[in-house]
């Protein structure tokens, strides 16, 4: 903590340098449902603008949102990764399950069939903007916001005529061509299209693709090909107001697999080849909402009906027997959502509803796979079963002006999750693989929250956040068991939060400060050689920094840091967990630190340093990653007033590191980072 001490004090020297003449105006949504300025926001929020997300011109959400403190995401192969964000790098149901991704407000999956993936159904490339929540934002948007919310809006915020076009190329130093081409609707290397007249039409529309590290497609080799689209169309009519969208993604990836042994990233012989040459994934997702705004004498109605569709089938490498499995689920929903002012307080009244249907096959074609005496993974059918789910939810938050300087927001929501499972396979137990006879489990939460704000001035505010996240377990913590386990033997995963922050302008520095502490029980998770563990507890302490300045005309300084703490907070002998160590996976220090030069003449340069620091890989703290620090540069300038020409050095060092590290299994596993690399773009705009 004595860290965490020393960073305070250098920012609290830092406010006292001559004011700044900017002030924070910046309209979010994603923290009460509805447009407000960042300054009042009684809680932490953060975003990535359109003009941030045109510049980085990314082939992965990792590139955007990595900017963001509090987050990392690692990258695997291809469009596969894994999410931290307050948290661990977690993986399976415990990935899949602690972040909810948002589409407008809506989320991409129905939360008990959660994508560890998630982000690669997101349009975030081709967005107008994305909003995050560190932290649990249950109250109002429900489950699986227990670490953090991200949410891609697509609203356009700009009212003038126009088409784009642009064109992204880039190839390794090292290896072979990697090309990318893409269309979207915001500027970012794009085939734009955006008419507005009495009312809006907008159409995106993505499309990338990556040979790998071969001169011509290699199935052998890591490749993907990935579409990504958006149809949006607006009607304004009086006091009511139409918005039609619908979207989807579509990804062909051939996978590869961790390579094995200590630091096996350092070896260039090891780090192209593909261990797992068989794997796959294949995976696509459609959803449509109608959302119709009334606006009442006093206050206004929202209807959001809403449906999706999503399908996958990959190879899971990462486990010995690498079964096949395939997932789809279909849902149909209902968001619900009335505010009304009274004096200068607000009530938000909501409720959502949705009904899914899901199912999940696991299947291993190769042969019985035993670890010493015992079988561990049989070949033939792990898991067949279908689910009906349910969703009921109902909140209240409310907005009080205390004075003309505080406000104080306080509000809970209460949940209740069913599951209808049926087998399609005879039940019993076969190695480490249980299949669940039939059965029905429901689950019911409440999720509070209280917070306070409080403007020290017209640019500065104090803030505070006291909360819960709650969510059902996944469906595949409740279905996809092992031999130890028992039926429905998953709980409501809980986590209490706690933060304090300051935001604003102080001095000639923009910022956000916050400190939290969270506490979290029903904690369901995979330890490293296999095994699901049940009601584990874990604490998270960190602090978190985002902050910008302008030193001159043409220089800027940009960035993000988070220093934590996350821990054990039980024992569990079986694989050397104790109460107080270090959960694995989790790096104590990570920054992104942007130096940025503005000429005259128009354009920008960045030059950007990515750190992340030494982690345990096992629940032992036995084994290490020793971290990386990585350079990357980026430029884009005008070529004509309507022609961008725009060139980027990823790792531009080309340091050996790698993206994802862990040891399982009785191995180091890796998967590497890219070597150096050249992109280049080139936009238009007609």
């Amino acid at each position: 903590m004595k860290l965490y001490l020393n960073i305070l004090c250098i920012f609290l020297c830092i406010s006292i340098t001559p004011v700044f003449s900017q002030v924070i105006d910046e309209i979010v949504v994603t923290g009460n449902k509805s447009k407000s300025l960042l300054l009042n926001s009684a809680g932490n929020i953060a975003y990535i603008g359109e003009e941030e997300i045109v510049f980085i011109s990314s082939h992965a959400p990792a590139e955007i949102l990595n900017r963001l403190p509090g987050f990392y995401i690692s990258q695997g192969s291809g469009q596969e990764h894994l999410t931290s964000i307050r948290s661990p790098i977690l993986s399976g149901g415990a990935g899949a399950g602690s972040f909810l991704y948002l589409e407008d407000g809506i989320p991409l999956r129905s939360p008990g069939f959660g994508n560890v993936n998630g982000l690669m159904e997101t349009i975030m490339e081709i967005g107008e903007r994305t909003e995050v929540i560190r932290g649990p934002g249950s109250v109002l948007y429900g489950s699986n916001a227990i670490h953090g919310v991200i949410n891609v809006l697509t609203e356009l915020r700009d009212e003038d005529d126009h088409n784009h076009f642009g064109i992204h190329y880039s190839k390794h130093e090292a290896f072979a061509d990697v090309s990318f081409f893409r269309s979207s609707v915001d500027e970012s290397t794009s085939l734009k299209f955006y008419w507005k007249e009495d009312n809006g039409h907008s159409h995106n529309h993505g499309h990338e693709e990556d040979n790998g590290h071969e001169e011509e497609e290699n199935f052998d080799q890591p490749h993907y090909g990935q579409q990504k689209f958006l149809l949006r169309k607006d009607i304004l009519k009086g006091s009511r107001n139409y918005t039609f969208s619908l979207s989807g993604t579509n990804l062909n990836q051939e996978t590869m697999g961790y390579i094995k042994g200590f630091q096996a990233y350092k070896d260039k012989e090891k780090r192209s080849i593909n261990p797992d040459p068989e794997a796959f994934r294949d995976t696509y997702s459609i959803r449509s909402y109608l959302k119709i705004v009334q606006e009442l004498s006093k206050g206004s109605i929202i209807l959001t009906p809403y449906l999706r569709y999503t399908d996958m089938d990959f190879k899971m490498h990462f486990l010995p027997g690498k079964p096949l499995e395939q997932n789809s689920h279909k849902s149909l929903g209902l968001q619900v959502l009335y505010n009304r002012p009274f004096g200068n307080n607000v009530i938000y009244i909501g409720s959502d509803l949705e009904i899914t249907e899901g199912d999940l096959n696991e299947f291993q074609s190769a042969p019985d796979v035993s670890f010493g005496p015992r079988l561990a993974y049989p070949n033939g059918a792990h898991y067949d079963y279908n689910i009906d789910s349910q969703i009921i939810s109902f909140f209240i938050n409310t907005e009080w002006n205390l004075n003309k300087k505080t406000s104080l927001t306080a509000g809970f929501r209460i949940e209740n999750v069913e599951y209808n499972y049926n087998t399609n396979i005879e039940s019993g137990t076969k190695g480490r693989i249980q299949v669940t006879p039939n059965r029905s489990d429901d689950f019911t939460n409440v999720s509070p929250k209280l917070a306070l704000n409080h403007k020290i001035n017209e640019n500065l505010s104090l803030f505070a956040n006291l909360s819960r996240g709650s969510r059902a377990p996944q469906t595949t913590d409740l279905y996809r068991i092992q031999s130890k386990q028992i039926a429905g033997g998953a709980e409501s995963e809980k986590l209490d939060s706690i933060e304090i922050g300051i935001r604003g302008l102080t001095g000639n520095l923009e910022l956000e400060l916050v400190g939290y502490s969270m506490q979290k029980e029903k904690f369901f998770f995979r330890d490293s050689q296999g095994f699901n563990v049940e009601n584990g507890k874990t604490s998270h302490h960190g602090i978190e920094i985002g902050y910008y300045s302008k030193i001159t005309e043409n220089f800027e300084i940009s960035g993000s840091a988070s220093f934590a703490e996350h821990e054990y907070d039980f024992n569990h002998t079986p694989n050397g967990i104790e109460k107080g160590k270090t959960i694995d996976s989790s790096p104590e220090i990570i920054g992104n630190t942007r130096l940025s030069y503005l000429p005259t003449l128009g354009g920008r340069i960045e030059i950007e340093w990515l750190k992340i620091d030494n982690y345990p890989i096992d629940e032992r703290n036995i084994h290490f990653y020793k971290g990386h620090d990585i350079f990357n540069l980026r430029a884009k300038f005008p070529l004509t007033e309507k022609i961008n020409f725009g060139f980027s050095i990823n790792n531009l060092t080309d340091k050996n590191y790698a993206n994802r590290a862990d040891y399982a299994f009785g191995s180091y596993r890796y998967f590497v980072g890219h070597e150096r690399e050249f992109h280049f773009t080139f936009e238009t705009e007609f």
